[in-house]
C-alpha cells in the first residue's frame, strides 16, 4: 500500500497515518513555530513519515502553567490511541501498533521535542514516576506548597487511569531544548511585555527553571532520552550543558549529537523547514531512535 504524507486533524492534534507504521513520533515544538507545526515542520514531518512512522503533531499550548499543558498532554493521550486505532480501521492500514493490548507499542511509540516543546516532554517523564513514588516524594522538595496543591487538584481526575497516562517506556529525544522561565513561554518581541507582567503583575512561568531541574534531578526515569544541539544555538546552550553532565549519569551511555557543519545553518531553529530541511539531522533522529527503541526493549529500562 502506497504512504502519501497528509497531516489530517485529528483529536486537536495533526497526524499523519501510515499504512504500515513501525512507529508513532510524537512531536512538541517550540512556542511560536509549534503553535502551527504543519508548515514549520512539514520537512522534518514529511522525512520520517516517509521511513514508516506514523506523526503526530501537537501543537504547542501557550500558558504560564507548564504543569496544566503537560497534564493536559497525558490525559489526551487515551483519547488519542483511540482515534488513531478508529481511523487506521476506517482507512483499512495495519492498527497493531495502536491497541491497547499490543506488545510492542511502548518501545515503538517516541516523543520528538524541539524548543520549549522539550520541556512538556520532560514534565510528561517527571509524571511518569508517580507510577512507583508518591507525589509528595517527587515534589515536595522542588515546588513549593501553593504549587505542590495545584498540581496535586489536577491530577485527581486521572489517578483511576495513571497507568495509561504515562510515556514511561517511551523513548524520547529533544532537540533544542529550553528550559526557561516567562521570557521562553512569548515570543521574543514581547518581551518588554512579559518582563512588565513579571515585575508588575507577578506572574511566573511554573515549574521555574530551578523548579524544573530539581525534578528532573530527583526523577528516576530520563534513560531512554537522546540529546541533540546545534553550534550557535544561544538559546538552548544553557539547558544543553545543564542536561548533557545529567543524561550522561544513566543506564546507557548518552545519545547525543552537536551539529556543527558549515553546509547548514545549524543554530536553534534547524529543525525548521517547510519544502527544505536538514537531510543530515532526519538521518540522525533516525538512528537515535533506532538504538532507543533497542534500549527500551532490555528488561527494568524506563
Amino acid at each position: 500500500m502506497d504512504a502519501k504524507f497528509e497531516l489530517k486533524p485529528l483529536y486537536f492534534n495533526w497526524v499523519a497515518l501510515h499504512p504500515q507504521p513501525i512507529g508513532v513520533i510524537q512531536f512538541i515544538g517550540g512556542a511560536f513555530f509549534g503553535t502551527f507545526p504543519t508548515i514549520f515542520y512539514r520537512y522534518l514531518f514529511q522525512k520520517l513519515f516517509e521511513q514508516g512512522y506514523t506523526i503526530v503533531a501537537l501543537p504547542f499550548r501557550f500558558s504560564f502553567r507548564h504543569w496544566s499543558v503537560a497534564i493536559g498532554l497525558a490525559q489526551d493521550q487515551v483519547e488519542l490511541r483511540k482515534v488513531l486505532l478508529q481511523e487506521a480501521k476506517h482507512l483499512g492500514y495495519d492498527y497493531t501498533l495502536y491497541q491497547e493490548d499490543s506488545q510492542v507499542q511502548d518501545g515503538n511509540y517516541f516523543w520528538l521535542g524541539h524548543s520549549l516543546g522539550c520541556k512538556y516532554i520532560a514534565l510528561l517523564e517527571i509524571l511518569s514516576d508517580l507510577e512507583v513514588k508518591e507525589i509528595q516524594d517527587i515534589l515536595g522538595k522542588c515546588v513549593g506548597e501553593k504549587q505542590y496543591q495545584e498540581i496535586e487538584n489536577q491530577l485527581q481526575a486521572t489517578w483511576s487511569n495513571l497507568d495509561k497516562l504515562l510515556i514511561k517506556g517511551q523513548p524520547s529525544l529533544l532537540m533544542a531544548p529550553t528550559i526557561t522561565d516567562l521570557g521562553g513561554a512569548i515570543p521574543h518581541r514581547f518581551l518588554a511585555l512579559a518582563k512588565f507582567i513579571e515585575n508588575k503583575l507577578g506572574l511566573k512561568v511554573l515549574p521555574t527553571v530551578e523548579q524544573t531541574h530539581c525534578l528532573i534531578e530527583r526523577s528516576s526515569l530520563f534513560n531512554l532520552t537522546g540529546l541533540i544541539a546545534f553550534a550557535h544555538d544561544s538559546i538552548a546552550s544553557a539547558t544543553v550543558d545543564w542536561l548533557k553532565p545529567y543524561l550522561s549519569t544513566k543506564k546507557f551511555d548518552l545519545l547525543f549529537e552537536e551539529f556543527s557543519n558549515q553546509e547548514f545553518v545549524v543554530a536553534h531553529l534547524t529543525p525548521l523547514g517547510m519544502l527544505k530541511g536538514n537531510p543530515i539531522l532526519i538521518d540522525k533522529i533516525l538512528m537515535f531512535f533506532a538504538e532507543l527503541s533497542t534500549r527500551a526493549t532490555k528488561p527494568s529500562v524506563s
